[in-house]
């Protein structure tokens, strides 16, 4: 293929470099584009939405847990906004526990790129008297892409370096609101364009990644560093550093989340997601997001024997033995096999290249100081052209229509996070294999139709790191998938683990 006038024709100067970078990143769209050229049975017609059957979950008042002897920054979300209610624990000694956490263990993790301590313990001190929201006096940690008007908000780049926001995003006022206290910002793969966030180390053996592109606030919640955290998913990059380190987040349906004061890398896939480690606590934190928080901190249960579970194709012996967890507490398993991730992994590139690079177009035509990797795979994208962007659209709105008629025969779909969960820090691809087409085959489905998912711990390898499931349910079944996972998590304890931290 002649690059040089391809790249003439969208703007871009042919510089011999620029033509390397095209040469090297190309041919991920081509494969992509050849990929779904010849998918079958593509209509026209309005999607359905899968009915969420709301009667199967129950809200009630959450209990509180035990205090006495546990560290505090080793609490929950929900068991240190109890303990504070109860008189039982203060904010400030809950912060300074954090704080003192992060000052122990964040120089070998690089959890942080800023910390914001000294209006935290401002906060703190006020935070004495009442509560004032139902996360009153919990500490939390945001990623480098969403707005804070108290720290700069780089995107983890050179190319915005200094960048203050003039107002918070609407996630950290409503977060504010409900009492939170911001600890920091946590570390983010640049731009949020892969799925290593190479500076950051993982908790559980800082030699292996923390998977990105949320890893910082991944890393963070497994060290014990803050109980709660927020993230931001394109493709993955709430769940799969989840996975990696051990934590649980909640991917929400699409739109649910207001992104105002957002980084946006890909428009029609980002989402703003709850990071924490039970199931529980990413669901109120959730409520937050939305502008639903309750007056009290409260949990979402379902009696499991209502629920069919539908345990996908590429389950592998670790997803079949959560299966069986809540087989055991009466679920109904029923084998599905999911509309082909290689199908929907190849749409999606094809579209979040596109958006990606209309995104930044102003900054790669102006060669702004990325590393060559994010620069190739950006100005690929300028070179999509609209007649295969136009086939991914459809393409994807049959690949919703197959999940919509899955989700007629069962209520959520269980299956791997990612296909490998251990792998050396600093490294770009695996056998040969970039780390974004490696790592998101069973992301991608929920990112490309918009569908929510939770990520959650089920084991882990013979090395010691932790290995993820994923549950998928229909548009706005957050309530359903967190209760499920719940109930997972009632049963086991892979979620309770710690790293062994100097």
């Amino acid at each position: 293929m002649d690059l040089q006038p391809i790249a003439t024709w969208v703007g871009m100067e042919p510089t011999a470099e620029r033509l390397d970078r095209l040469a090297w990143a190309a041919p991920f769209l081509t494969e992509s584009s050849r990929a779904i050229a010849e998918v079958e049975g593509i209509g026209d017609d309005e999607v359905p939405e899968a009915a969420v059957d709301e009667r199967l979950v129950v809200v009630e008042a959450a209990a509180a847990g035990a205090v006495a002897g546990t560290r505090p920054a080793e609490l929950g979300v929900i068991d240190a906004a109890l303990a504070i209610r109860n008189g039982k624990l203060a904010p400030a000694e809950l912060l300074e526990s954090c704080l003192e956490t992060i000052e122990r263990t964040d120089r070998l993790l690089g959890a942080f790129v800023r910390l914001t301590d000294d209006a935290a313990r401002a906060q703190a001190r006020l935070a004495a008297g009442p509560p004032t929201g139902v996360l009153h006096g919990i500490p939390f940690a945001a990623k480098d892409l969403i707005d804070t008007v108290n720290a700069p908000t780089e995107y983890g780049s050179q190319a915005f370096a200094g960048r203050m926001p003039r107002w918070d995003a609407t996630v950290i006022t409503r977060i504010r609101s409900a009492g939170g206290i911001l600890v920091g910002k946590t570390a983010t793969h640049e731009i949020a364009y892969g799925v290593s966030t190479p500076q950051v180390r993982n908790p559980w053996d800082p030699a292996k990644m923390t998977s990105g592109s949320s890893g910082g606030s991944a890393a963070a919640l497994a060290a014990r560093q803050v109980p709660m955290a927020l993230g931001t998913d394109t493709g993955g990059s709430l769940r799969l550093p989840s996975a990696f380190c051990g934590t649980t987040a909640i991917k929400p349906t699409f739109g649910l989340v207001p992104r105002t004061g957002v980084m946006l890398l890909a428009a029609s896939f980002d989402t703003v997601g709850p990071m924490a480690r039970t199931a529980q606590d990413c669901w109120l934190l959730l409520q937050v997001l939305t502008g639903t928080a309750p007056a009290e901190p409260a949990i979402v249960t379902v009696d499991p024997r209502r629920v069919r579970i539908g345990v996908a194709d590429v389950a592998t012996p670790d997803q079949h033995a959560a299966a069986d967890v809540l087989r055991d507490q009466g679920a109904q398993l029923i084998n599905v096999t999911l509309p082909s991730p290689q199908i929907s992994q190849a749409a999606a590139t094809v579209l979040a290249f596109a958006e990606a690079a209309t995104q930044f177009r102003a900054h790669v035509l102006r060669d702004a100081p990325f590393p060559q990797d994010i620069q190739s795979v950006l100005e690929a994208g300028l070179t999509v052209p609209i007649a295969d962007f136009l086939h991914a659209q459809r393409v994807r709105a049959a690949i919703r229509r197959d999940y919509a008629e899955l989700f007629g025969r069962v209520d959520v779909i269980l299956l791997p996070t990612s296909p490998i969960t251990d792998l050396p820090h600093g490294i770009s691809e695996w056998d040969g294999v970039p780390l974004i087409p490696l790592l998101t085959p069973y992301t991608l489905p929920a990112s490309l139709t918009g569908l929510p998912a939770i990520a959650f711990p089920c084991g882990f390898t013979e090395s010691g790191m932790p290995i993820g499931a994923q549950l998928i349910g229909p548009a706005r079944s957050e309530p359903l998938l967190t209760a499920v996972a719940h109930a997972y998590q009632q049963a086991t304890d892979w979620h309770t683990r710690q790293p062994d931290l100097p």
